[in-house]
């Protein structure tokens, strides 16, 4: 019998100061004048993945995708699984429903 291993792995596709550690020293008002670094962060992961046959599940939050829609396809097509992380990574206990369904529609 082969002994079969699976292993996953997850990335969270979202920009050094968008980590919930964060939103009380950045504001989300901020963000966009921030310095930008996901694109090349990302794009160095899928490069290493790629070396490797490496896939994994991309967490991509909502303004990074809305931002970023090249990036989101070079994800999904270097075969690896997109997923959501909201859109604003607000925490979801801390959401009502209406929030919730706004940040998932969005």
């Amino acid at each position: 019998m082969t002994d079969v291993r699976q292993n996953a792995l997850t990335i969270d596709v979202e920009d050094y100061f968008q980590v919930a550690a964060l939103a009380e020293a950045v504001s989300r008002d901020e963000w966009p004048t921030m310095e930008y670094r996901v694109e090349a962060n990302t794009e160095r992961l899928l490069e290493l993945f790629s070396e490797r046959d490496v896939k994994a599940t991309f967490f991509t939050l909502g303004w990074v995708a809305e931002r970023s829609p090249g990036l989101v396809r070079k994800i999904q097509q270097a075969g690896h699984e997109i997923a959501s992380h909201g859109y604003s990574h607000q925490l979801v206990y801390t959401q009502t429903p209406e929030v919730f369904r706004e940040e998932t529609h969005k």
